[in-house]
């Protein structure tokens, strides 16, 4: 049910491509205990970005490998394909032909640049060609040595989305093929437009846990970080038992929410089915 293909990467708009990048990053670094904080992207997609639209900017000598190289890590996100020649001009753009700031920056710090491209779909010779363009680019400049570099193309892209299968039902959203009846995290308790995303309570807001012993009642916040403390620990479930209408849902959000207590759930492992009405 969970599947998603490169054919869907490949539905995705340049704006939408960035999204999930910057999605998939935040995942990344929330998997291995890391704040999403250290992952900055948005704004217009058709802005000027200097040639990096997702970094990651995580404190020295972080341990991290795999999709995220190396601690600064900077994403250049692209619809169409990226060929040899397109790789030159994006890294090296006319007039002048010099290597972008951006990338001179991430190899000051040993880091890792990496064009993503949801159209190709490249062979295993078309890959080392791509990457080696990227070599190109770089040779008898500054960043020559210092940089990681490499090229995710729809099914690289499609093999991350699935590490992290809670964004699955978001980007088959984004692509127009949903799957029924699925979301991933969000707002699902629906909110009000124009009222606070913040999760409300006060003293008086109190959660009952399992305990028959009516004194075993614990403020919200506490109980938020306790039902996050069991359902961090392999194969524990949570049961949330309430009258229509008090906040069943609105909690189960807050249980992601990293404003508020402490040990936030991953998002992206949140996946929410939903019925139709009617």
């Amino acid at each position: 049910m969970f599947e998603i293909t490169g054919h869907e990467i490949s539905l995705l708009n340049g704006g939408d491509l960035r999204a999930v990048v910057g999605r998939l990053c935040e995942a990344e670094v929330r998997h291995r205990g890391l704040a999403a904080s250290h992952v900055t992207w948005g704004g217009d997609q058709d802005a000027k970005d200097g040639g990096v639209d997702v970094r990651v900017a995580l404190p020295a000598g972080t341990a991290i490998e795999g999709s995220i190289p190396r601690p600064q890590t900077g994403f250049q996100t692209k619809k169409p394909d990226m060929p040899r020649t397109e790789i030159l001009d994006e890294m090296r753009p006319k007039p002048g032909n010099m290597l972008r700031p951006a990338i001179l920056e991430l190899a000051n710090v040993s880091g890792a640049y990496i064009i993503v491209s949801s159209s190709g779909s490249t062979s295993d010779l078309a890959l080392k060609n791509r990457r080696d363009a990227m070599a190109e680019a770089i040779k008898g400049t500054p960043a020559e040595g210092k940089l990681a570099l490499d090229f995710y193309d729809r099914s690289r892209i499609t093999t991350w989305v699935r590490d992290h299968a809670g964004l699955i039902p978001w980007v088959r959203e984004l692509t127009g093929k949903p799957v029924p009846g699925w979301q991933s995290y969000g707002s699902w308790s629906k909110s009000p437009a124009g009222s606070s995303a913040s999760y409300l309570f006060d003293d008086q807001a109190r959660i009952r846990t399992e305990s028959k012993d009516a004194a075993d009642v614990i403020s919200a916040i506490e109980g938020i970080d306790r039902i996050r403390k069991v359902l961090s620990e392999a194969g524990r479930i949570v049961r949330l038992v309430g009258l229509s209408g008090v906040g069943k849902t609105r909690l189960a959000e807050a249980l992601f929410d990293s404003r508020l207590g402490h040990g936030a759930l991953d998002s992206s492992l949140a996946r929410s089915i939903h019925h139709a009405k009617g």
